[in-house]
This record gives C-alpha cells, structure tokens and sequence, in this order.
C-alpha cells in the first residue's frame, strides 16, 4: 500500500514522525508474523524543498509535488495532516491554505479514481477547499472551529468524534495522540484486528482513540461581536454557583426569552442553560484537578443540588465520570494521598 504524506510548514513536525513510526511498526509486526510488509511512503512537500514545522525542526521531504505526481505512483492513500497550527490567527490560516493549493487537484483527482483521503484536523481544510466534503463533517481540534466556519460558512463540522470513517475519506481530530491512533484505524482496516492489536501493544498505546470531551474544558467562548450575549454570559458565569432565572435575565437585557435563545444559538450555538452547564461542568473539572473535595460536594459548589442529575449530565458531557476525570487529570500527589 502507497501512502503519500503532505509536508507543510507549520505542520506538527511530532505528529509527522508519529505517522512514520507507527507505519514503520505496523511493518515490524506483519514481518515477524511471517507477512510482507503493508506499507510503502513517501514524504512530499510543495515544491521539495524542507519544511519548518512548528516546533523549529526542519524536515527534508522526500521529493516535490510535482515529481511525486510525475512517478505516477499509482498512490493508495493520501495522509493531509494540518496545514497551521491550532491558536493560528485567521491571516495566517489563510497564507497557509492559499501555500498548499497546488495539492489541490491532485488530491480531488486521487479521490476521483477511488484514492483514500484521511486529514488530520486543519487538514480538513484542504478537503473542504477541493469540495470533497461538503455533505460530511469535518473533523478537526475545537480551537480551529471558528476559522473553519469563517472560511467555509456552509460546511458541517465535529469536533466530538475522534476519527470518522466516511469510506474514500477518513477525517480525524486534533491532539498529540491521533496521529499514531489514526495509522491504527488504517491497519485495522486493511490488515485486520489481531494485526492493529500487536501494533498498538509494541507501540504500548490503546488501539482506540480517546474521545475529545475530557479536553475541551475552557474552550473560548467569547470570541463573537454581540455584546448583549457578552454581557449574558458575564452574568452567568458570575452566578453559575446560583440558581439563575433565565426570564429574569432576558428582562435585565430588555430582550424576549425566544431572543435570547436566538442569539446564543447565533453567537454559541448554544441556548443559555446549556451555556450555564458548560460553564458549571468546567468548574467541577477544575476542582477535580486541583483540589481533593470529594465529589459530592463539588456537585454542590458548582450550583447543583440534586447529586445524580449532575453526575449524568458531566458523564453525557465529558464520556467519563467524575471519579475517572480526576484519576486522568487530578494532581499526582492527590492520586496518591
């Protein structure tokens, strides 16, 4: 299997090399199993020459676009990782797509004769500006959310799922681990199960992805132009630990409920009790960080008073409980108190 791998700057220089070594140990696993190896690749960036990743290490491609493209490789699978760095401001998104256009063609006509596509995060947005994804959500890092939806208006996002298999196309989420966890869900797909299995334990990784809730705790909220939600939100977080009369809030504002649901749902894409929820879930997962209040009382402290109804909105939210949150993300020496 062929595998082709766009270099570009500013690019997850680690995330690079995950792919690589996981590839390389899926070899390992099939040859001392008594297989050839699956996997073939090759590194390419736009015009050859080396790349600056983000963490200032520069990588040597293997070739340029255009002489890959002239090999006529007959490439299986095209691996599109991201093209900018996730706290990118929006003029240097915009550099960094407008850099990788010349992919573009090329990956729209691998896609056309049947080539497998996977992106890793921004590198959706490579699949969005070829058109290949406009009835599929793209996967990619919360942070990068709002410059997709300001660059592609019309197109569906998630940043919910970890990997999401659409067939010709495979889209992943950001983060550290996803790139070796993504090299999985190729393996499994084409080298069976007990193969990915030995793989991910030489790598001594989980086979399955983690989800993304646990992470996105303190996701920027604020980054809209309607200061009536502004002014919403600032009182809603002030008195998150209270009971708060959402009709009442609509009156301090001189607006309608129906109003203020629309323009949350505009600014959020959310209504103000869901707001309300994140805002009182992110203080929980604070407190299970850093303190060793027990839970039942953190419940409490967040402005909850039946214990059961929270633990099973922060378990829908975060696809973990309470318990388990502070064991994955508590302070060590509270782990071992």
């Amino acid at each position: 299997m062929q595998v082709a791998i766009l270099l570009t700057d500013r690019c997850i220089g680690s995330g690079i090399h995950g792919i690589v070594d996981a590839l390389i140990a899926t070899n390992y696993t099939l040859v001392k199993s008594g297989y050839k190896p699956l996997f073939e690749w090759d590194t390419v960036s736009i015009d050859g020459r080396a790349i600056m990743p983000t963490n200032g290490i520069k990588i040597q491609p293997d070739c340029s676009l255009g002489d890959y493209v002239k090999l006529d490789t007959r490439t299986d699978v095209w691996i599109l990782p991201p093209v900018f760095h996730s706290s990118t401001d929006y003029s240097k998104v915009e550099q960094a797509i407008a850099e990788a256009v010349p992919i573009i063609p090329v990956i729209q006509q691998h896609y056309d004769r049947g080539g497998l596509l996977i992106s890793i995060c921004s590198g959706s947005f490579l699949l969005a500006k070829a058109g290949l994804i406009n009835n599929l959500p793209a996967l990619m890092h919360c942070i990068c959310e709002h410059h997709f939806r300001r660059m592609f208006p019309k197109l569906k996002i998630d940043t919910h799922s970890a990997i999401a298999d659409y067939g010709n196309i495979i889209s992943a989420n950001g983060g550290s681990s996803v790139y070796e966890h993504l090299v999985m869900h190729l393996v499994e797909r084409f080298a069976g199960h007990q193969t990915a299995v030995a793989t991910a334990k030489l790598l001594m990784m989980y086979l399955n992805a983690p989800p993304p809730q646990p992470f996105r705790t303190n996701v920027e909220t604020t980054d809209h132009a309607d200061e009536l939600v502004l002014r919403a939100q600032r009182h809603i977080e002030k008195h998150s630990n209270q009971d708060i009369d959402f009709n009442r809030l609509s009156n301090m504002l001189n607006i309608s409920d129906r109003q203020l649901n629309r323009r949350f749902a505009n600014s959020l894409r959310c209504s103000p009790l869901r707001y309300l929820q994140t805002i009182r879930i992110n203080r929980a997962c604070n407190f299970l960080e850093l303190t060793q209040l027990p839970s039942s009382k953190i419940v409490y402290e967040v402005g909850y008073k039946d214990e059961s109804s929270f633990r099973r909105l922060f378990k829908k939210q975060m696809e973990m409980t309470m318990e388990t949150y502070r064991q994955q993300f508590g302070s060590r020496d509270q782990l071992i108190n």
